[in-house]
């Protein structure tokens, strides 16, 4: 599985590719992240207030809206992800 991270406009999109099986894996760390922000190692998962998703086949993209006036990081959405992916997942 791999990943990409994309700021478009305030909000940033995640696109996952080659994810086999593990679509649910990957919604359930983006769910564990925003649940348990303390823990998160960048703190930007306090940010977000929204999260959709859509997904194709073997891809996934996670939409992820910003909370009021706050922006989103790519790099520190890169390092939540590191934290809560499995560690197999290439960033």
């Amino acid at each position: 599985m791999k990943y990409h991270i994309e700021q478009q406009g305030n909000e940033v999109v995640i696109r996952f590719e080659k994810l086999g099986n593990q679509a649910e894996t990957v919604v359930a760390a983006m769910g564990r992240c925003r649940q348990s922000a303390w823990a998160c190692p960048s703190g930007e998962c306090m940010k977000i207030a929204g999260m959709e998703t859509s997904g194709d086949g073997d891809a996934l993209a996670v939409r992820l809206t910003p909370r009021g006036d706050s922006r989103l990081s790519v790099a520190g959405l890169g390092e939540c992800l590191k934290y809560q992916l499995p560690k197999e997942v290439e960033g």
